[in-house]
């Protein structure tokens, strides 16, 4: 977790769902301290001595809830010459592709 990373270093950190909701975390809790939650993602952020990658995703499915989600605003506190955007493209699967394979 982030709280977990204080005092942690690594080559390269990955912080997923860094969305308004999951971070700052407001989804499941109304009065969220925004400003604690800038300063968990900084500690996660500055984990990284070399790469660092904060993704986003615009869906996701939480308890089997389906929610929409914009980046998280935290971002454009980052300076822009220090971004590196990319979008991925949605590559979806067949039905087929999800069948259980069988043993017999």
């Amino acid at each position: 977790t982030l709280h977990a990373s204080k005092g942690l270093e690594f080559q390269c950190v990955f912080i997923p769902g860094v969305e308004n909701g999951l971070i700052p975390y407001t989804i499941f809790r109304k009065n969220a301290n925004i400003d604690e939650e800038r300063r968990l993602l900084y500690v996660g952020m500055t984990r990284s001595k070399k790469y660092l990658f904060l993704t986003n995703a615009k869906n996701r499915k939480i308890k089997n809830l389906h929610y929409s989600f914009k980046r998280s605003s935290f971002l454009d506190d980052i300076e822009k010459d220090l971004l590196q955007m990319k979008k991925q493209k949605i590559k979806r699967k067949k039905d087929d592709e999800d069948k259980q394979l069988s043993l017999f």
